[in-house]
């Protein structure tokens, strides 16, 4: 009996990252995948290619922003920053295989869109995870995977234990985008108000 697709995805993905220590990602094949994670190929036919190994991988670091719950009495930030940094640490665990997979795609323009998509997806799944898939999912899921790929360069360059660069880079940007925000909400509020003041100048005379 065939193995469901989600067990599929998971012993693909602790194969993968098994391999990705090994050797360049540019190497590897569905059947070194397969062969590393005790499966037939045929388990893999019409249901995961490489492509799909690597967004497993992802879905592992993914699953990990909810594992813990977040407190409604922080803000939309803070929630966004605690949930982003257990990602992070779930990557940590395996540096070496993230770092090579990172050094693949870095390379090839083609695979850096693919590993955009798939951080656009982390993204939205961080947004949930932390409260806010709203009405606004989507646009925030672009804009937060974008402050994602930034944190992960510093994740790159880490030195410290306590994440000190990529702790530092992630509430960064996530600071100018509250304040942006809030320049903007800002910004329109005034708007508004000018539009009501000279709507009552009009009708005054």
């Amino acid at each position: 009996m065939a193995m469901s697709k989600s067990e599929l995805k998971e012993q693909a993905a602790k194969a993968g990252l098994a391999l990705a220590r090994e050797k360049a990602w540019k190497h590897v094949s569905l059947t070194d995948v397969a062969e590393k994670a005790g499966l037939p190929l045929s388990e893999f036919y019409d249901r995961l290619d490489l492509d799909g190994v690597l967004s497993a991988i992802e879905t592992q670091f993914d699953k990990a922003c909810g594992s813990e719950p977040v407190s409604k009495d922080e803000t939309a930030r803070e929630r966004i920053f605690d949930v982003a940094m257990l990602r992070f640490e779930a990557m940590e665990d395996h540096r070496d295989s993230v770092l090579a997979i990172r050094k693949y795609w870095k390379k090839r323009p083609v695979e850096r869109l693919k590993a955009a998509g798939r951080r656009v997806k982390s993204a939205r799944w961080i947004l949930t995870c932390a409260g806010l898939d709203n009405s606004l999912l989507e646009a925030r899921s672009v804009i937060l995977s974008g402050i994602l790929f930034r944190a992960e360069d510093a994740w790159e360059k880490e030195t410290s234990p306590d994440f000190t660069r990529t702790m530092a880079q992630l509430d960064r940007d996530l600071r100018d985008l509250e304040d942006w925000g809030e320049r903007l909400s800002g910004f329109g509020k005034k708007r508004t108000e000018k539009d009501q003041e000279a709507a009552g100048e009009h009708a005054a005379s």
